[in-house]
């Protein structure tokens, strides 16, 4: 067995008897020192995960671009066991990225669009 793990002793089983400690007078000192206007959290801001950006370019786009990145190298690759001579490996992720990107961009527009009409539509109607 390890030393933790061995049963105590007698001398070691013997506790010092325990004195009552008056804690209220340092309580008191502590919940004088609390200004109950600094207890209160801030409010946590709201966003709405389609306006976050990464990189500079909103969600959407990024995860096209990411799409377009990944899918050049499988087109690259695919070439490549088809028995073609496939270009860069590189210059097929660029590509595809930079057509993902437009795509993205395009999407986000659109959907940008819709939101913004749906907000206009929500504002009349509580009007």
């Amino acid at each position: 067995m390890s030393e933790n793990q061995q049963p105590l002793t007698d001398e070691q089983a013997e506790t010092a008897p325990v004195e009552p400690v008056d804690l209220s007078a340092e309580t008191n000192e502590v919940t004088d020192a609390i200004d109950p206007a600094e207890e209160q959290p801030e409010e946590e801001v709201d966003i709405d995960p389609a306006d976050v950006h990464i990189f500079g370019m909103p969600r959407i786009g990024f995860h096209c671009t990411a799409f377009g990145v990944a899918g050049g190298y499988i087109v690259c690759g695919l070439l490549g066991m088809a028995g073609f001579n496939p270009p860069n490996a590189t210059i097929c992720a660029v590509i595809c990225a930079a057509i993902g990107y437009v795509i993205g961009k395009q999407l986000y527009k659109r959907n940008k669009a819709a939101r913004d009409a749906a907000a206009e539509t929500n504002e009349d109607v509580k009007e």
